[in-house]
């Protein structure tokens, strides 16, 4: 999904023109998919009435609850704003072909640390779900989209694998342990209630991807723990 949002960015980055109305109405567009795939997805991973509904309803939101506190506490979201700003910062000491490699590296490290990727990498390293993660590359694509329009030399490929790189490294990561999770500790239906909490994450991003609201969403990632944990806990 990484590589398909760089090559969307090589190959209409300088011709397709940002204008406001568009990219008002992709984050629309983008908010409404999240809500689509967040709601199927809730109502895919509850079981059955009688088969331990109210379980995994109450240890996803238990973990929601636990995941948020945890999250404000340790101040996330305040962290990966203050890291973004020092990233999008300019350094007055860059050489004249530096800044474009460096802004390169920024934007593949804020892509990577968007809150969306690590439950889209979950949900498709548990059940091979890949939408989250084409939401996730579409959000890449315009963001690629943005940048090309700023390069004075245009794209290369050398700056498009350095935009890559951060982000399917980290994507990776989070796929293969989800993966391994789902042949372990959490396989079968133990893996319910955190397919679940990632779907109540992905509804939880739509404010934000519509612009009507920021969501500290980051301050939600604890979640992810605190539901495998809780799982695990309540299963002996």
């Amino acid at each position: 999904m990484t590589a398909a949002g760089a090559l969307l960015g090589a190959r209409w980055g300088t011709s397709i023109p940002a204008t406001a109305t568009a990219l008002s109405r992709l984050r629309w567009g983008v908010a409404g998919l999240a809500v689509a795939l967040g709601g199927s997805g809730v109502v895919r991973a509850l079981p059955s009435p009688g088969e331990g509904t109210l379980r995994c309803l109450g240890i996803a939101g238990a973990g929601l609850v636990l995941g948020n506190l945890t999250g404000r506490a340790l101040g996330l979201q305040r962290r990966l704003d203050a890291w973004g700003k020092g990233l999008a910062t300019p350094h007055p000491q860059d050489s004249a072909n530096a800044p474009e490699t460096r802004n390169a590296l920024s934007l593949g490290l804020l892509m990577a640390l968007n809150p969306l990727l690590i439950p889209a990498s979950i949900q498709e390293g548990l059940e091979g779900r890949w939408q989250g993660l084409a939401l996730k590359s579409l959000l890449d694509g315009a963001a690629l989209l943005s940048w090309c329009r700023s390069l004075a030399t245009g794209p290369s490929p050398g700056l498009f694998a350095r935009v890559a790189a951060p982000v399917a490294v980290w994507q990776a990561l989070w796929t293969a342990g989800a993966a391994a999770a789902a042949g372990g500790f959490l396989a079968g239906k133990s893996a319910a209630p955190l397919m679940l909490a990632t779907d109540l994450l992905l509804l939880c991003s739509a404010p934000t991807l519509a612009g009507i609201r920021k969501v500290p969403q980051a301050n939600l990632l604890p979640t992810l723990l605190w539901v495998p944990l809780l799982t695990v806990w309540l299963r002996r």
